[in-house]
């Protein structure tokens, strides 16, 4: 963690920001918390219904988080720990949209609030999970649904886990999901390629 540990992840990337744009931080500038991803489509009534979002911490911030934001010395989280992570150090993302994006043929969705926060700790790594609700019915033909973490002031490093990054939950004929890319653009490097998870939804032949 750097000096002055952030008490909210969202807090801290806003004033990350700040501080390299009054001083011109060059390249040499680098990520301070390192998150990988994945998610969970969730599928009911042959529409999308939400997305179930997991983000794993690096060992440091873990750690971090674990210190400030729970009262045991070891062990798993319980439910006073999970609420005070929720309010003292995932709340605050709400300001970055919770720093989820998620587009609709090219087109964002607004992300106004998440539900179904909770957290674990396996000794090593912090995990949050959370939900991003949506209402898109499928079966009119042709949807492109992607689904991407990401920080623009790079504060925080979002990488997409390697095994298992996205899996459907749910009834959904004819959608499938696999990992992608997109250039993304920073506020302090430029352009940078980030993995993202895209869904496509073709109708199903009909079978006679």
């Amino acid at each position: 963690m750097s000096a002055g540990r952030p008490r909210a992840i969202g807090r801290a990337a806003s004033v990350f920001g700040a501080i390299c744009a009054a001083w011109a931080v060059p390249a040499a500038a680098h990520p301070h918390i390192f998150i990988d991803y994945a998610a969970t489509i969730l599928c009911k009534n042959d529409a999308i219904a939400g997305v179930r979002v997991a983000w794993t911490f690096d060992e440091m911030y873990s750690a971090s988080l674990f210190h400030d934001y729970t009262s045991r010395p070891k062990g798993p989280l319980g439910p006073a720990d999970v609420a005070q992570l929720k309010t003292g150090a995932f709340q605050d993302t709400a300001e970055q949209h919770y720093f989820t994006d998620v587009t609709l043929n090219g087109k964002p969705l607004p992300i106004t609030q998440v539900t179904d926060f909770d957290a674990s700790y396996d000794g090593r790594k912090m995990t949050y999970r959370f939900t991003v609700p949506l209402a898109i019915p499928l079966g009119r033909g042709a949807e492109i649904l992607e689904i991407d973490s990401f920080d623009t002031e790079f504060y925080i490093d979002f990488g997409l886990v390697k095994k298992d990054p996205v899996e459907i939950q749910g009834n959904a004929p004819g959608l499938s999901c696999a990992p992608g890319s997109v250039l993304r653009h920073t506020t302090i490097f430029g352009p940078l390629a980030t993995r993202i998870v895209r869904c496509r939804y073709e109708r199903p032949a009909l079978t006679e």
